[in-house]
């Protein structure tokens, strides 16, 4: 089904501007009570995309849309400089932040593709489509970065958990290899074949899986049954971007569409 201009232009608001908000969040969370500054940018940051979320979620003329998609673009752009700026302040070791610099880096990837679709929208364009791959080279990396990041703040003691997310994060991290490689195989300028149908049903499947284990982590973090640092939402928020990527493939590769929404609202608890 064709998305017009409006409802393509909402969905996008609507994930990104959530997804940029936690980000937010996450980088407020992760710094010491020393980094006086940095949260000050932080909690800017946060009251920034709620703003623009709440703004999206109106009945607006195409005017007021195309304004507020301008305004997103630039706060995407403004937050983007931030996370460098943390990056090169952690490269240095001028910073205290629990968040490792690979997890911000990746966070600057999906702040760029945020960007790169902004520019089309506030200029009243649909983005051109993109061959698959370009999802699958941010999404597949995104999703070994989220597997690790689950290991990573878990207790010791959860076991099982700790088994399930290497698992995933060895999984992702190959499925990326492949997809690079794959990549490197579209300029003999065929498309479409074999191999990379199947790799996207692959993905297709497992990233499925990955979503029940994610919701479990979520609902065991909700209702503290699971020990460690690990949130209910950094569960939500995965789950919400791997919806997005489910999403995407569906419209570019021709895999089944999600059943879940990757605008659906973020847990609160």
């Amino acid at each position: 089904m064709v998305k017009s201009f409006q409802e393509d232009a909402l969905f996008e608001l609507h994930f990104w501007l959530q997804i940029l908000g936690d980000h937010s969040r996450f980088i407020h969370d992760s710094l010491a009570p020393s980094e006086i500054e940095n949260i000050k940018i932080s909690n800017t940051f946060i009251e920034k995309f709620d703003q623009l979320l709440t703004a999206s979620e109106q009945q607006l003329e195409e005017q007021q849309l195309l304004t507020l998609l301008q305004n997103a673009k630039i706060a995407s752009e403004e937050i983007r400089t931030f996370k460098l700026q943390l990056i090169q302040e952690q490269l240095i070791g001028n910073i205290k932040i629990s968040l490792p610099p690979s997890f911000i880096n990746h966070m600057v990837n999906e702040v760029e593709e945020a960007i790169r679709l902004f520019s089309y929208l506030e200029k009243g364009q649909i983005a051109p489509a993109v061959h698959p791959l370009h999802h699958d080279l941010l999404w597949l990396l995104d999703a070994a970065g989220h597997a690790g990041a689950i290991d990573a703040n878990l207790d010791r003691v959860e076991k099982p958990l700790h088994e399930k997310s290497r698992k995933f994060t060895k999984e992702w991290e190959d499925f990326y290899l492949k997809a690079i490689e794959l990549a490197g195989f579209l300029r003999t300028n065929i498309m479409k074949f074999p191999a990379l149908e199947k790799f996207h049903n692959d993905v297709h499947l497992e990233m499925t899986i990955f979503q029940v284990f994610l919701h479990e982590l979520e609902e065991m973090e909700l209702n503290k049954e699971a020990l460690g640092t690990f949130t209910a939402l950094m569960a939500d928020h995965m789950a919400r971007e791997e919806s997005y990527y489910l999403m995407k493939l569906a419209e570019t590769a021709g895999t089944p569409s999600p059943s879940s929404n990757p605008t659906k609202p973020r847990t609160t608890a």
